[in-house]
């Protein structure tokens, strides 16, 4: 047996509904995993009676060749704890799992001392006393919070007040929605978050892009994991938090909030399988349906009737729900016979639909983002920002404002389904990254085409996906027959271990691999160099979709250069 990885969650995760230490292990050809898992068990039992401090529920989650060990642990007891599994668990794979007094007293020894310089009587009183008032508390290394948003404070680890000194009339919730899925997160939560602000909040939104506040950017980079939510949450201005979710901040550390008024898990699909012990799409369905495991009592549950993976999990939720659908009230009929709301479109109008109403919202055509109805991945995400919004009350007026408009600036939604027109060259510019959204945005391209129109398609992929994700990244490009490929290289930050060679030989290789292999295809440095050479290939009534859209500031600047007003609303074209 073999430790892959030890770390702390701390909060909500795939194993366990708070903190807790894991180890995932691989197990060797010559190992009895039956035998080990129930070694780490028994071992962690004689240790439990002995420490300083109450650990909680041991879980094992098995996965193909290993396990998952999880301990929950005392949120002034996790790096101890974590320290501990760890060696519990390299003991068990040495085969040391008897009555070996010595050893077992040095662990306990070294865990009593971890301890000791770990916990924190004064933070657990404040933590206690914040449940039993249902006021939200927020914790991490270095500071602790009460309330969310205009309503909180926050106070050094160090200098964690005293519960008596604590005024706990002042501190409130705000709204919380969660947004996670496969693809299409970004684009629903920066659509609500616009929502909220139209509707007169000052909105807090994390995303894979940075944190923003009312739109503006705060600070830039990937924030979607908890650090992200509590950064939201401790914001002085703030009073409704749009908080993305990701994939890797979940399983990395857990969810950054106990509670939540509503979430959403707006796809499952094929994408970074093999992480953390995830290896199949049901698992990965599990591990982002964590987000409905934190909806309040009086919150909502927001399903995608498209998508199997994300409507299986209603089954394991009890509460208010309402789906969403693309494909029309068929898809949803039975839900809203059974009492729950829905929101969908019939292909010409959206609806909200309960068991005894239903509104038309606004036409597909007034919705900007749909692309006239071709943009059927992002009508999905307005569908799911719609059911999200009227879950915590905005009132429709706002909403329909925002469909109406949004996406006709740049800084609606950079780098996700950007469309200008250049000399009669429409330019597409999206961020797609997996089969699943290239697959989405590609099949919106061949609706977009005009009919003698043909289509260019550039694209790439990072270094931490598997041989055979870049495979069937490059054959659903190929599936969709473009008349011109470029394979672009990424900057260096994005190899993440492979070299641009490799990795272009590996989209070559799926593409060749296909059916459908296209025929014109060239390798190019960056996404600029590809976009202008498509440019001098592209002819009036052609279409470029530039996928995995990352150089955004130099791609809009010489689309700047071309066109005078910049970029117009192409879907007048």
């Amino acid at each position: 047996m073999k430790c892959l990885d030890s770390r702390r969650l701390t909060g909500a995760n795939l194993q366990y509904p708070g903190p807790g230490a894991v180890v995932e292990v691989t197990f060797e050809p010559h190992d009895e995993p039956h035998a080990l898992i129930e070694g780490w068990r028994a071992l962690w039992t004689e240790l439990a009676d002995r420490l300083p401090f109450d650990v909680g529920d041991r879980i094992v989650r098995r996965f193909p060749g290993g396990a998952v060990f999880f301990c929950a642990a005392p949120i002034d007891a996790i790096y101890a704890t974590v320290d501990l599994n760890e060696a519990v668990t390299e003991r068990v794979a040495m085969g040391q799992t008897g009555h070996d007094d010595e050893g077992l007293n040095a662990l306990l020894t070294a865990c009593r001392m971890a301890y000791e310089s770990e916990r924190d009587a004064r933070l657990i009183a404040l933590v206690q006393n914040a449940e039993r008032r249902h006021i939200p508390c927020l914790w991490d290394d270095d500071e602790i919070s009460l309330g969310y948003g205009r309503f909180s404070q926050t106070w050094a680890r160090s200098a964690c007040p005293c519960v008596g000194d604590v005024d706990w009339s002042r501190y409130r919730r705000i709204p919380v929605i969660l947004v996670t899925g496969t693809n299409g997160k970004t684009t629903t939560a920066r659509l609500l978050a616009r929502m909220a602000q139209d509707a007169g909040f000052t909105v807090g939104n994390s995303s894979t892009d940075g944190l923003s506040v009312n739109g503006q950017l705060v600070d830039a980079g990937d924030w979607t994991g908890p650090g992200a939510a509590r950064a939201v949450l401790r914001h002085p201005d703030v009073n409704f938090a749009v908080l993305e979710t990701a994939r890797g901040g979940l399983l990395r550390r857990g969810l950054g909030v106990t509670s939540c008024d509503a979430a959403i898990v707006t796809n499952v699909a094929d994408d970074h399988l093999g992480d953390y012990g995830i290896y199949d799409l049901t698992d990965m369905a599990k591990a982002k349906g964590v987000v409905y495991s934190v909806v309040s009592d009086s919150g909502r549950r927001v399903f995608n009737a498209d998508n199997v993976h994300s409507m299986a999990l209603r089954h394991a939720y009890s509460g208010a729900s309402i789906f969403t659908s693309v494909r029309g009230r068929d898809a949803v009929k039975a839900q809203i016979a059974s009492g729950d709301c829905a929101v969908y479109s019939d292909g010409t109008n959206v609806f909200w639909e309960g068991r005894d109403e239903r509104h038309v919202l606004m036409t597909i055509d007034a919705l900007l983002m749909a692309k006239r109805g071709a943009a059927l991945h992002d009508l999905s995400n307005a569908l799911g920002a719609v059911a999200l919004g009227w879950s915590v009350g905005l009132d429709w007026g706002s909403m329909r404002r925002t469909l109406e408009c949004f996406g006709s600036r740049r800084e609606d939604n950079p780098g996700r389904g950007r469309l200008v027109e250049v000399e009669g060259v429409r330019v597409l510019l999206d961020f797609g990254h997996n089969p699943h959204g290239v697959d989405a945005v590609l099949a919106m391209a061949r609706r977009m085409a005009q009919p003698t129109g043909r289509i260019g398609v550039c694209f790439a992929q990072a270094g931490d996906r598997s041989d055979s994700d870049f495979r069937a990244l490059a054959q659903t490009v190929a599936k969709h027959q473009p008349d011109k490929v470029y394979l672009r290289d990424l900057p260096e930050r994005y190899h993440r271990g492979r070299t641009a060679h490799h990795m272009a030989k590996l989209l070559m290789d799926g593409l060749m691999e296909s059916p459908s292999a296209p025929t014109d295809i060239e390798r190019m440095p960056d996404e600029l160099s590809a976009l202008k050479s498509g440019m001098k290939w592209a002819r009036p009534g052609d279409l470029l979709v530039h996928l995995v859209h990352l150089e955004r500031d130099s791609v809009e600047a010489w689309l700047g250069t071309q066109i005078p007003s910049n970029s117009r609303d192409a879907r007048h074209s």
